[in-house]
């Protein structure tokens, strides 16, 4: 009897168990969507901050190893031209850093060597390759040591800095390069590797084989009576032009210290393309960052200068890489700042940065007196 009893309380006792309705199911996974919802914008944005502020930590590294390598070599950073170019700015090549059989190292390279890294030679840094497709079938010889150049928002991490390159005016590239990956020289070849970043080759440039003589830095130069002209290098200006009968204007051949208002200069830029799906040719020549062909000195200038002239239109600069357009710069004093488009033009390009930023190393006319 009195087990009967226990039995019977115990079953008052126990709750009743009983699973979820399909319905109660349903509410919870709505909750659970309508807070990631809600959250993902902010975690999204979150990241998007932490990427950007990442890439201009890696900027202002890079500017720290500019600032090495420039001590070391008289106030100069590594050149960035052709063989033209090479033989009037170092004839006797010891002025600046070269590999073996006086192969110009690039730029990265000369990052690397100011960051106190073992590369000595192109090829610890990058591969041989024609293009981007050609350089993309040897991505697993290519290094991944070098973080101060790469952006982590960049989504293709891949470029060449130009120079040095197999042109018509003459073969930058020497030997077959890496002994594990020899090539020897093809028209077109360049140096590819992991490269989020663009130097300007107004400051680190010299005058190539295209400029002809011209002036290749866009400056104002005096033409008498308080009036001023506008100057655009590397075209063919006849006769007695302003442009020619002024003895400045040439780029500055790595020279930092000879940079006019180098807090406002860039000379490292974030470049490259968005998207592998962008095939235009000049797209990933991240190191010609240039005015020459522009039509005045600030970056929005350059940016959207004709392609077929030199100009960075053919999207060398990235437009989706940061939030609203974003830019990382390092200023010629090898400071580091972000820049925001501010104005654009009909094909939504930008045709203004804000604070705004020149390419050329050369006083402005508005500001000329």
């Amino acid at each position: 009897m009195n087990r009967q009893r226990r039995m019977r309380t115990r079953r008052v006792q126990e709750p009743d168990q009983r699973a979820f309705t399909l319905v109660e199911l349903l509410v919870v996974v709505s909750i659970i969507a309508l807070l990631i919802s809600i959250l993902l914008p902010s975690l999204r944005s979150a990241r998007d901050q932490a990427k950007l502020a990442t890439c201009l930590a890696h900027m202002r590294g890079t500017g720290q190893s500019v600032s090495m390598f420039a001590q070391d070599h008289n106030g100069r950073f590594q050149i960035t031209t052709d063989e033209v170019g090479l033989d009037l700015a170092d004839a006797s090549r010891d002025r600046y850093e070269y590999g073996i059989g006086d192969e110009l190292l690039s730029w990265p390279v000369a990052i690397a060597q100011g960051a106190g890294m073992k590369f000595r030679q192109n090829w610890d840094w990058g591969v041989r390759a024609t293009d981007y497709q050609d350089a993309l079938t040897q991505k697993e010889l290519i290094q991944d040591e070098l973080e101060l150049v790469v952006c982590p928002s960049d989504r293709v991490k891949l470029a060449t800095p130009y120079y040095p390159q197999n042109l018509p005016s003459g073969d930058g590239l020497k030997g077959t390069g890496d002994p594990d990956n020899a090539r020897a020289s093809q028209t077109g070849m360049s140096y590819w590797g992991r490269l989020s970043y663009a130097v300007n080759e107004d400051i680190t440039g010299a005058e190539v084989g295209v400029s002809q003589g011209n002036p290749a830095c866009w400056r104002a130069v005096s033409v008498g009576s308080g009036a001023w002209f506008e100057c655009v290098g590397e075209k063919l200006y006849p006769g007695t032009h302003p442009c020619r009968q002024s003895g400045t204007g040439t780029r500055l051949q790595g020279n930092l210290d000879k940079i006019f208002g180098p807090g406002e200069v860039g000379l490292i830029f974030e470049a490259g393309r968005d998207s592998q799906d962008q095939n235009i040719a000049n797209t990933g020549f991240s190191n010609l960052v240039l005015s020459a062909q522009a039509s005045g000195p600030y970056l929005g200038d350059a940016v959207n200068a004709n392609e077929a002239d030199g100009g960075l239109a053919a999207d060398r600069i990235p437009r989706k890489r940061h939030p609203r357009g974003k830019l990382n710069v390092l200023f010629g004093d090898l400071h580091g700042g972000t820049v925001l488009p501010v104005k654009f033009n009909s094909d939504n390009e930008p045709i203004e940065f804000s604070p705004r930023v020149r390419v050329s190393p050369y006083q402005p006319r508005s500001t000329v007196n």
